[in-house]
């Protein structure tokens, strides 16, 4: 039965990497006749600071700008920083990252299968399975979000937690993982209460991991404290501040709700695991973090783009996995239904549910645009739009020339021109404002603070107001570049850039 079981998982480790190769090239797109590769917009917002920081201006968003922190994944920033010490052009540094994502993902699935096949290796293929297929955790690792890293610890924070007599110094390294994002630590804090449940108590690892994750969360935020006058992300002010509590939470529930049904015949599952095996320190911890990134999808507000899953909920989706898997496990073992050689009542339906489990568990429009080869990628048209206007500043621009953006990573990253960030996550001002509404990540914005204080001289587009805005109804005007690109030009900038069409101002 083992030797079937790793070939089985060897196959749908092939599947699995084949599948996320063709989904990164799907991301990709041709422009002026090159191949480009591009994150998610956001994750290029990281992308700038890593590469600002290889090339010695500093863990800046704008070289010789303001300090700020505008990123809420130091741990992947720093990654990308490395990864900018490649030969590599821009039209290429962002498929090495996706590489990296491809690598997490695939040890991901290796040890979700080890915990949950200790028992029965089938359990960890059914388990792998539900995995592969679950779209929210394959669509947000490939397109450079920190859910592959994420998602990677937590496995490794369950594996060692769940032994019973765990080493202390491995537990408090694992409490770097802190660093990958700051509600990472919510998650840690939450296994080792988990683990604190269960017998044997592990005293010396708990409180080596409790130290740990209190001295890398220091180390953190007094880095923000030295480096940028602020230990907290700019990220946490325009996310988590000054918007009615009562709208984030309402956000948060609809966010969770919608995703709910799919989630059932999993949640179903997990819960079989743990009547079962109520004891099981790997299946409280696992079960731990799965309600508590359900609790955090609400407190925050869901995901901005809640049609793909939530990049917060996706990476505790392998424990999920595990649970599923195991409790098939015990409902087969408890009503007797194993039989030797029966595809049906044996291993064959266990990774059959734990698979349609998997699917289930992904909206229909991330699950279309993981299995569908047809299907468009998360933003990949407004990625191309971005890296032509990028490429076309950036080549046609006074380096003084300095742009306003509502995608803040793309443009700037492509540019290298002072960029504004209208919607405030490298902005102090616009992410400490006060308003009445709530969208994540999107709800800030001050036209009169952007067209009177900072005074772009381009905008990539008009949105929010600001299309009806006296002042930029009168100041900008609609430029159509010879590479059909769109942006909107301020009256007397057109000496900053050279090239412009004729009857263009």
């Amino acid at each position: 039965m083992q030797v079937r079981a790793r070939a089985a998982l060897a196959a749908l480790l092939a599947l699995q990497l084949a599948a996320s190769a063709l989904y990164v090239a799907r991301t990709s797109f041709q422009l002026d006749g090159d191949r480009v590769f591009c994150l998610w917009d956001d994750a290029m917002i990281s992308m700038t600071y890593a590469r600002n920081l290889r090339e010695g201006h500093g863990l800046v968003w704008n070289p010789g700008g303001e300090r700020v922190q505008g990123y809420s994944n130091l741990g992947v920033t720093l990654a990308m920083s490395a990864l900018h010490l490649l030969p590599l052009r821009a039209a290429h540094t962002a498929l090495a990252f996706q590489l990296v994502c491809i690598a997490l993902q695939t040890a991901s699935l290796l040890l979700l299968a080890r915990l949950a096949g200790r028992e029965n290796p089938w359990l960890g293929v059914a388990a792998a399975a539900f995995a592969a297929l679950a779209a929210p955790l394959a669509i947000w690792s490939l397109q450079g979000s920190d859910v592959a890293p994420q998602a990677l610890w937590l496995l490794a924070c369950t594996a060692v937690l769940a032994r019973p007599t765990p080493r202390a110094g491995v537990v408090a390294a694992l409490a770097a993982g802190a660093l990958l994002r700051p509600d990472a630590g919510l998650f840690f804090a939450a296994a080792l209460a988990a683990r604190a449940t269960s017998r044997p108590r592990a005293h010396a690892a708990l409180l080596a991991g409790a130290l740990g994750l209190a001295a890398f969360a220091g180390a953190w935020l007094l880095f923000g404290w030295l480096y940028y006058g602020d230990p907290l992300p700019n990220t946490w002010y325009l996310k988590a501040t000054g918007m009615p509590r009562h709208l984030i939470a309402a956000r948060g529930a609809r966010s969770l709700v919608v995703w709910l049904p799919g989630i059932l015949p999993a949640l179903a599952a997990a819960a079989l695991a743990l009547v079962a095996s109520p004891r099981d320190p790997l299946l409280r911890i696992a079960a731990t973090l799965v309600a508590v990134a359900a609790g955090y999808e609400v407190a925050i507000g869901g995901d901005w783009i809640a049609r793909h899953g939530s990049r917060f909920v996706a990476p505790v989706l392998p424990l999920l996995a595990l649970l599923a898997a195991r409790g098939v496990g015990a409902a087969q073992d408890r009503l007797a239904l194993r039989r030797p050689g029966s595809f049906l009542t044996g291993a064959g339906a266990t990774v059959v549910f734990c698979a349609a489990a998997g699917l289930a568990a992904s909206p229909s429009a991330a699950r279309r645009e993981w299995l569908d080869p047809t299907a468009p990628t998360l933003l990949v048209e407004f990625n191309r739009s971005n890296w032509a206007l990028g490429s076309r500043l950036r080549d046609h621009a006074d380096p003084s020339l300095r742009i306003a953006v509502h995608w803040a990573g793309v443009v700037p990253y492509v540019s290298r021109l002072p960029a504004i960030d209208v919607l405030g996550k490298s902005d102090r001002h616009i992410a400490r404002l006060a308003v009445d509404r709530f969208e994540p990540g999107h709800a800030k914005w001050d036209w009169d603070y952007v067209l009177e204080v900072q005074r772009p001289d381009v905008f990539d587009a008009p949105s929010r107001g600001l299309e009806r805005d006296p002042r930029f109804l009168r100041d900008f005007v609609r430029v159509r570049a010879p590479n059909g690109v769109i942006f909107y030009l301020r009256r007397g900038a057109a000496p900053l850039l050279h090239d412009l069409p004729t009857g263009n101002p």
